[in-house]
């Protein structure tokens, strides 16, 4: 059996981008991959940062990743860090047949509405789940 391969895109590098060009202009928001580091970056005020989570994968047929993800929102206050939660679920909402990255989003579902998950650095996060399907190729 021979044929192409269908290779996803990296699923973690079409939420942020996703999240980041349609986060409004207002807002000075750092969306990324990795866990920020205020001391080590520089980075301080509101950041993102979107992670796969296990389960999901790649559909039998081969053109749709099935992708579990965490949203984390930082802020300075509790209050700041909900309203970037509600921010991004927005964004997450609207981002049916969007293509981010030449990769078409099909679907969107949250699995958990933002709760609050304290954290060791010196800022609020506000956090929630859900499920990305991606079309493949």
């Amino acid at each position: 059996m021979s044929g192409d391969l269908i290779i996803p895109a990296s699923a973690e590098t079409v939420l942020a981008t996703l999240i980041r060009e349609q986060m409004p202009a207002h807002l000075d928001v750092w969306v990324g991959t990795e866990a920020p580091n205020p001391r080590r970056s520089g980075v301080r005020g509101r950041k993102v940062r979107v992670s796969r989570t296990p389960g999901g994968g790649m559909a039998a047929h081969g053109r749709t990743d099935h992708v579990f993800a965490l949203i984390e929102c930082w802020a300075d206050t509790e209050d700041e860090a909900d309203d970037l939660a509600a921010v991004v679920r927005a964004i997450m909402k609207a981002s049916r047949s969007r293509t981010v990255l030449g990769t078409f989003v099909r679907w969107w579902k949250e699995n958990s509405g933002p709760y609050r998950w304290p954290d060791e650095s010196d800022q609020e996060r506000y956090q929630f789940t859900g499920e990305l399907l991606l079309k493949i190729g």
